[in-house]
């Protein structure tokens, strides 16, 4: 297809629906791992500063930003004109916005569009900002991910590159500076540059605001070649929802770009969405698992899609369609993990990946191999192994660390799990903050009550070192009820048999991801039974395999278990789903290393097939 044509083509299908806003996620981000703690206080201050002016109502926050980029943009790119941004003579004369504008001019271009992006989406409120997913990817993400596509054959100089959530053009303005540094060294002239750049760089959002800022941020990067050309591109930027307004535009993409909205979707949005993507819309459905999708759908033959989203999808029992769609649809040509899970999304504690994918037609599809790597927060990657990728839309086990590879190698062909154990896994059931059912805070209170289905109610703070439950029956310091009163002997949210408690909210930052303790035989045998409260994990034994709670703890908290699930946990949940996929060794063979002596780590490596 001719460039020319797909420039029609975007424009006829997105500019009119230009005045259509329909609330779906927005491009989504975070703060750059590799600025200093300095300059993130700086911009925070400058931010806080100019918040208490905008809630003061007398000026628009939209006008605020667009004046600021004004301001900005004059200081750095004198030359060019403003036209469709909004300036107020008096919003510009503050000191407090000179101040910002002042410590802007000091930073490279790319980081002040990032700051200025954010400083937008912090000022539209947090309901606005996270219901429209509304974050931003720091440039030094977007660099590893344009070095990843540039190392897998991508051609600034001869490819059309789309964002279909561009946000404050985070990708589309560096891949704009690279546009522009392989054409020059062609030879080509200015006006070429941007015939060029109008050409074959496209973008959607949703909110006009960043669709205004983010087609100046472009003419601020070719600024040198608009002054020498003497005319503006108009940059196909468009106000528009990728998901159900560009289907035109299917196949006709050589790289696609994006950092997709995460966040849960509601019940209207599933019902307006399903029938494009009926193929991975399951359960609490992600929107990114639509955006992925859309990705591989705008894709030429062989093209590539580079994506910045959370790990969830990796494992995630919602998005097993999906995993299942990238299977049959793409080549997995590789997977970073951001090692700072802390330090890249705004308000958002959570690991990153950066996924490179080639579209494929799903008759070629095969057994996918994926090369993977975790990113440091300057971008820089280590290696840490090729992994195999199972097609059955079950979890997708990802090195985090060196030496992870082999650790899924050596379980990961282990056809055993909790069930063969004797147990199943079961999430507790009562819920502090909605469940109605009476509680009492002491077995006395419980007493008093004189009540026959009152069964004690234990938490994930009653899990202590050394992998015992502790209860009391005592009134707890924290203020936790310590029973309930289910209504029901029979009730099946009463667990009756041998157990193991897990937390079910861990991190990747604890010396332990599975967090396990035994419940106390006593326990069940004064009581009958017990409730676990929502944030826990029970493994309760339904069939006696000779392997009691206290080993299951031992077994679940050994490093070789608990490595293998951080490589298949995506989130800070630890799920059901998850955990009845994890591979164990075979029981009758791990009770054998047992009983020649060995300590329950060696013994998990024995039973796997290797030795000590």
């Amino acid at each position: 297809m001719r460039q020319a044509h797909l420039v029609s083509l975007l424009y006829e299908t997105i500019v009119p629906y230009s005045s259509v806003v329909i609330v779906v996620g927005l491009n989504n981000g975070g703060f750059d791992t590799r600025m200093t703690s300095k300059q993130k206080q700086q911009f925070y201050r400058h931010v806080r500063a100019l918040s208490s002016l905008l809630q003061q109502g007398k000026y628009g926050i939209e006008s605020a930003a667009e004046t600021i980029l004004v301001l900005w943009s004059g200081t750095q790119c004198p030359s060019l004109t403003c036209d469709g941004l909004t300036f107020s003579e008096e919003f510009a004369t503050l000191a407090k916005v000179q101040r910002f504008v002042a410590w802007m001019g000091q930073l490279e271009l790319l980081d002040s569009a990032y700051w200025l992006s954010s400083a937008y989406a912090i000022w539209a409120g947090d309901e606005y900002r996270k219901n429209l997913a509304m974050f931003f990817t720091p440039p030094s993400i977007t660099k590893r991910l344009l070095d990843d596509l540039e190392q897998a054959g991508v051609s600034f100089t001869e490819h059309s590159f789309f964002d279909p959530a561009c946000g404050g053009a985070a990708f589309l303005a560096p891949i704009a500076q690279r546009m522009r540094s392989a054409l020059l060294a062609r030879g080509a002239t200015p006006s070429e540059i941007l015939e060029q750049v109008g050409q074959r760089l496209f973008g959607v959002d949703l909110d006009s605001v960043l669709c205004r800022m983010s087609r100046h941020f472009l003419r601020m990067v070719l600024h040198a070649e608009i002054s020498e050309a003497h005319f503006e591109p108009e940059f196909y930027i468009a106000q528009a929802d990728s998901l159900s307004q560009i289907d035109s535009l299917a196949g006709t993409i050589d790289v696609v770009v994006c950092n997709p909205p995460y966040r849960k979707m509601l019940s209207a949005e599933v019902a307006l969405y399903r029938g494009r993507f009926a193929n991975v819309i399951e359960a609490q459905t992600n929107l990114y698992s639509l955006f992925i999708t859309l990705c591989l759908r705008l894709l030429k033959a062989q093209g590539l899609a580079a994506l910045v989203t959370p790990t969830s999808f990796l494992s995630g029992q919602s998005f097993s369609k999906l995993r299942s769609y990238l299977m049959e649809n793409s080549e997995i040509l590789h997977i970073g993990i951001v090692a700072d899970r802390s330090g890249v999304f705004i308000n958002v504690e959570q690991e990153t990946a950066l996924t490179l994918l080639r579209q494929r037609q799903p008759e070629h599809a095969a057994e996918t191999t994926a090369h993977v790597s975790v990113v440091s927060k300057e971008g820089n990657l280590t290696s840490v192994g090729v992994c195999v990728l199972p097609n059955s839309g079950s979890a997708w086990p990802i090195p985090r660390n060196e030496g992870d590879a082999e650790v899924l190698h050596l379980a990961g062909v282990s056809p055993y799990r909790l069930a063969d154990y004797g147990y199943r896994v079961r999430i507790g059931a009562w819920v502090w903050n909605r469940d109605e059912r009476r509680t009492f805070r002491s077995v006395t209170d419980a007493r008093r009550a004189k009540s026959p289905t009152v069964f004690p109610l234990l938490w994930s703070s009653d899990i202590r070192q050394g992998g015992w439950v502790h209860f009391s029956g005592k009134a707890k310091p924290n203020g936790e009820h310590s029973f309930v009163d289910v209504s029901g002997r029979s009730i099946a949210s009463v667990v009756k048999h041998p157990a193991v408690l897990l937390q079910r909210v861990t991190s990747n930052e604890q010396p332990r991801r599975l967090v396990a303790a035994v419940v106390p035989a006593t326990l069940l045998e004064s009581h009958g039974g017990f409730v676990g409260e929502n944030h826990t994990v029970i493994l309760e034994a339904i069939k006696d395999c000779g392997f009691p709670p206290d080993l299951l703890v031992a077994l679940m908290s050994s490093s070789p278990i608990d490595r293998y699930f951080r490589c298949i946990s995506g989130s800070i949940n630890v799920s059901v789903f998850e955990l009845s996929q994890l591979p164990l060794p075979a029981p009758d063979q791990l009770r054998a290393a047992l009983e020649q002596g060995l300590s329950m780590e060696a013994a998990v490596i024995v039973a796997f097939g290797q030795r000590v």
